[in-house]
């Protein structure tokens, strides 16, 4: 009987240990709140500056062991933002309903016997308001967005997201989505995150246009990723987004077909520089039943000076913006001028590193050979190569080249057997052993005319059986396929050119009208 009494006695204890533990977190949560809402709203100007939107959080009621509240997605009512991005109307909101479990035990854990201590767990739906209506409807009036969160005392959070199937079908459209699960972790600071999600299938159908039938569809799509914030406060991190199958078809049309699709990203940084990767990967490409091959992308960046890229990259996106106040007014070509002089001023700032840009390779591959295209190219400070441009005869264009590029090598490789294949899967079907041996001749004809126009052009050289080129420069000097030749007059064709008066022409321009002589 005394053993029972201190057992009891001991429950009783713990009891009032976690309903005092309980109560002092609902207590810190409530002093954070208002800190939480203010640094979302800094991350969401920051991010999205013309959305015109802010996020307050209203309704809040406190409990020993739970509270709730609401976190709502409105407009802010900034005079400056562009109707054209705005996202939400005036009076329009998103609302998000949070029921959150106090720590150190929160019940909702318990229940899933978690019992490792937590701040708080947080449940999250997504509300039915107008702005959102016809989601609702999309889901027979299922929360589309639903999420429970575990909140550690470290402010960090682990997130998993469910995202409710849709199945949609009206006289103009067809819509259906398996749904999809997505685990989401965000770091106290919102500097870091990591995401993790996989979508079994997506389809639609839709007229186009001309009246034709219209379908997409993709089967296990998958993102996953991870992004932290770096010194240069840029963001860093591993990206992977994969899918299946991806087919698109138009009726009368012949589908096409996309299998086994990957593109992956990296970005690393270290005391000064940043370095990035990006690889893509297709497994096949399918036109109706043909088969044109497999393709590979495999590119990087080193050395890219990180203090001068992100001033580069703050004052790219303030121009941007500026000028998205007020999209009716931008003139294209004044944007695109505004743009480039942008990049032309800032550009000492990104060659600070003396940066390297590689392409390793772009391919194509098919039953008959691969091609490929590669380029190395070494760029350099030009504050650090002044010398380089004072000699007066060189051209704007030489110099620009001769103190910001310090190597350049390109190869490409292109076997007619493989050029003559890809032009037979990309022709419609053949009917016949004859048709088929017709169109594999003049496929071959036309590659090997191919070959012959790049020769006669100077452009390419026929080697075992492949259109070959390569471009070599260092120093001032090109070896275009083994043909050395200065760089001013390597680039004399592309750029403008002194005439005699002194002014500039561009070659082949048309030139003014002369005035026939007095009679």
């Amino acid at each position: 009987m005394k053993k029972s009494l201190v057992a009891v006695g001991v429950i009783v204890a713990l009891g009032a240990i976690w309903t005092g533990a309980s109560w002092y977190t609902g207590k810190q949560m409530a002093q954070q709140i208002d800190g939480f809402t203010d640094t979302l709203n800094t991350k969401l100007k920051q991010a999205y500056p013309n959305a015109g939107l802010k996020v307050v959080y209203r309704d809040y009621k406190g409990g020993v062991f739970s509270s709730t509240l609401s976190y709502v997605l409105q407009a802010d009512g900034s005079i400056g933002t562009a109707e054209g991005a705005k996202i939400l109307a005036p009076g329009e909101e998103l609302v998000f309903n949070e029921t959150v479990s106090h720590g150190p035990f929160p019940l909702a854990q318990l229940k899933k016997f978690n019992l490792a201590p937590a701040m708080a767990s947080v449940h999250t739906e997504l509300a039915n308001t107008p702005a959102i209506k016809a989601w609702f409807e999309l889901t027979k009036d299922k929360p589309f967005f639903t999420a429970e969160t575990r909140v550690a005392y470290s402010g960090d959070t682990q997130s998993l997201v469910t995202l409710a199937p849709i199945d949609h079908q009206s006289p103009e459209q067809k819509f259906s989505f398996s749904g999809a699960e997505a685990v989401v972790d965000i770091g106290h600071d919102l500097r870091s995150s990591k995401l993790d999600t996989t979508i079994s299938s997506v389809k639609m159908e839709r007229k186009n246009a001309w009246g034709q039938t219209e379908n997409v569809d993709l089967t296990d799509f998958s993102i996953k990723g991870t992004n932290q914030k770096g010194k240069f406060d840029l963001d860093l991190g591993d990206g992977n987004l994969s899918f299946k199958a991806m087919t698109f078809a138009v009726e009368g049309g012949e589908p096409v077909t996309l299998n086994d699709f990957s593109l992956q990203s990296s970005a690393t940084e270290d005391d000064k520089n940043l370095a990035g990767k990006l690889a893509v990967t297709l497994g096949s490409l399918i036109i109706g039943d043909r088969n044109l091959g497999s393709g590979n992308v495999s590119m990087s960046i080193s050395q890219l000076d990180g203090a001068g890229t992100k001033q580069f990259l703050t004052a790219y996106q303030e121009k941007v913006q500026k000028m998205l106040q007020d999209p009716t007014a931008i003139d294209p070509d004044t944007y695109q001028h505004d743009v480039a002089m942008s990049v032309l001023q800032y550009l000492p700032q990104l060659l600070k590193g003396n940066p390297s840009i590689a392409i390793s390779p772009i391919s194509w591959k098919n039953s008959k050979g691969e091609g490929t295209f590669t380029l190395a190219l070494d760029l350099t400070d030009p504050l650090q190569s002044a010398d380089k441009a004072n000699d007066a005869t060189l051209s704007d264009e030489e110099k620009i080249i001769r103190q910001s590029v310090k190597k350049l090598d390109a190869k490409l490789n292109l076997p007619l057997d493989m050029l003559a294949e890809l032009m037979v899967q990309m022709s419609p079907k053949t009917t016949n052993a004859e048709e088929q041996k017709q169109l594999t001749d003049m496929s071959k004809q036309q590659a090997e005319m191919m070959a012959q126009i790049g020769e006669a052009n100077q452009l390419s050289v026929t080697k075992d059986n492949a259109i070959t080129s390569s471009l070599h420069y260092a120093d001032g000097q090109i070896d275009f396929n083994g043909n050395k030749i200065s760089l001013a007059d390597f680039i004399a064709p592309y750029f403008s050119v002194p005439t005699e008066e002194g002014e500039e022409s561009l070659p082949g321009a048309p030139q003014e009208p002369i005035a026939p002589p007095a009679q």
